[in-house]
Order: C-alpha cells, then sequence, then structure tokens
C-alpha cells in the first residue's frame, strides 16, 4: 500500500510539473465528461440511493501558465448510485455537490493581478475499489462567478461563467484522505466576447471528516 501511495504521488507531481494548458482538444474533452457524467446521474435518478451527510474538505493548487489558483472544497452531501446495469463489475457512482472558493493571483498582466471565484459544481465520482486503496475519476460542471472580468492578461466579459473538472485519484478504502490532479477549465461559453478561458492544471487533497 505503501508504495501504491508513492507512486501514485510521484506521477501526479510529475503531471502537475507541466504548465496548463491552450489545448482545445482537452478542453472540449473536460466540457463534454462533465456534459456527460451529469447527464448520465440524472438518466440513473431513480437508482440513487438517499443522500447522505458525509462532509468532505479539500484544497487545491493549481497553474495556469503565468498564474496561479488556490481553492478550497467543500462537500457536504454524497448520493450514491445503488445499481446500474450500465456500469461494469466493481465500479461505483456517486455525486457530490461541491461549493468551491478560489484566489487568483496573476505574474503579469496589464489588468488586476488578483480575483476571486466562487461555484457550484455537481462532481460526478466513478471509483474503482482495488482492496486497501480506491482509484476514482471524477468529472464537473456547474456556474461559477468571478469577482473581475478583467484579469492579469484575460478579458472574461462576463462575471458568471462555468466551471469544468476533471480528475483522478487515489484515496484509502475508507476514503478518509484522497489525493488528486486535476485539470479545471473556467469560461463563459461565449454568453459574450471576448471570453478567454482559463486552464488551471493542480494536486488537490481531500479530507473526509464523517
Amino acid at each position: 500500500m505503501k508504495t501504491t501511495y508513492l507512486l501514485a504521488t510521484a506521477l501526479l507531481i510529475t503531471a502537475s510539473s507541466a504548465q496548463a494548458v491552450d489545448n482545445n482538444a482537452l478542453k472540449n474533452t473536460v466540457i463534454l465528461t462533465g456534459l456527460i457524467t451529469n447527464s448520465f446521474a440524472i438518466s440513473q435518478r431513480d437508482k440513487f440511493k438517499p443522500c447522505e451527510t458525509d462532509w468532505r474538505f479539500g484544497y487545491q493548487e493549481g497553474s495556469e501558465r503565468d498564474m496561479h489558483a488556490q481553492t478550497l472544497r467543500l462537500s457536504p452531501l454524497t448520493c450514491e448510485l445503488a445499481a446500474s446495469d450500465v456500469l461494469p463489475t466493481g465500479v461505483s457512482f456517486k455525486v457530490m455537490p461541491t461549493g468551491l472558493v478560489s484566489m487568483w493571483r496573476a505574474n503579469g498582466g496589464p489588468y488586476t493581478r488578483r480575483n476571486e471565484e466562487i461555484a457550484l459544481v455537481p462532481v460526478g465520482q466513478f471509483a474503482w475499489h482495488l482492496g486497501a486503496v480506491i482509484l476514482d475519476a471524477s468529472f464537473g460542471f456547474g456556474p461559477s462567478l468571478i469577482a473581475n472580468t478583467e484579469f492579469g492578461y484575460k478579458s472574461k466579459s462576463t462575471h458568471l461563467q462555468f466551471s469544468d473538472e476533471m480528475g483522478l485519484g487515489i484515496s484509502d478504502a475508507k476514503q478518509r484522505v484522497r489525493l488528486d490532479f486535476t485539470y479545471r477549465h473556467i469560461s463563459n461559453a461565449d454568453i459574450k466576447l471576448p471570453n478567454n478561458g482559463m486552464n488551471f492544471l493542480g494536486l488537490g487533497l481531500t479530507y473526509r471528516l464523517n
């Protein structure tokens, strides 16, 4: 188990060292997977167990070329899928409504160097239970509000944004502690132009309080 954690940590650190990314394929993938995951959860809504209070507190550190973000995450509920003919054996699925509060800092640019964001993102998580550890893939899509529409080198036009995310994580069998690598894309879906999207790559740590 210790070796597994060390290998996972090394992979996540290596991945997070890449500067974030104006990669249309990756951006489109995170948007699409978030929409598909939300649609899957809605289509399976009659098969969910009653949602339970399940407090999870997390912190993420992300970078985007010449800026970075520090994000606090709080999930008060877990809604677990009881059964599904669609999922492979050994894979579980749950939805965690998640609130995010972020502080952005830019290293340069003509606009303000600081920005704040709040978001509400329903995160759907597929998990593989592998003995002493759990590997998971999570996808989310939800509304976001930013304090300043012009930040660093970015002009975003509207305070309303949309936060899309996808991540890979590893946790202990009881999911007390989770280490994750996450990609977040924040833009206004071209509601108004210009729409300079943000793409953060980062590491996160989540602790289950229950």
